[in-house]
């Protein structure tokens, strides 16, 4: 399975998604797209994602598929849900997110108060 990069060669932050284009129409969409949470999981639980999934599920048919044993599919089962879990309750707003930055900044500088920078920031 093909993946997108995920993290800059230069820095390593994560990368985000900001354009979308039709190779029908032509149209593109510029902006700042998240990337879905099973994009977010690293390529091995993917592709076990897609062994189960191709498998419907059925533990026995991911067993002989990856030449496994019961356990160890559980455990990677498990390791999945726990990092998919993590990937949903990730938050949508990159920390370093510089508009993110400039609220802080204004609540240090007093020009801001708490309560504004607190709806400002979940607006984000």
């Amino acid at each position: 399975m093909n993946q997108s990069p995920q993290h800059c060669p230069v820095c390593e932050s994560v990368l985000r998604v900001s354009e979308l284009s039709c190779t029908a129409c032509r149209t593109r969409l510029c902006g700042d797209f998240p990337p879905p949470p099973l994009a977010r999981l690293s390529q091995e639980h993917q592709s076990f994602i897609e062994t189960f999934v191709r498998c419907r599920g059925v533990i026995r048919d991911v067993e002989r598929m990856l030449g496994i044993s019961y356990p160890t599919v559980r455990a990677r089962l498990d390791a999945v849900v726990n990092a998919l879990e993590g990937a949903l309750t990730e938050p949508t707003v990159a920390p370093d997110n510089p508009r993110r930055h400039a609220i802080l900044r204004q609540v240090e500088d007093g020009t801001l108060t708490v309560a504004e920078a607190t709806k400002l920031l979940s607006e984000l």
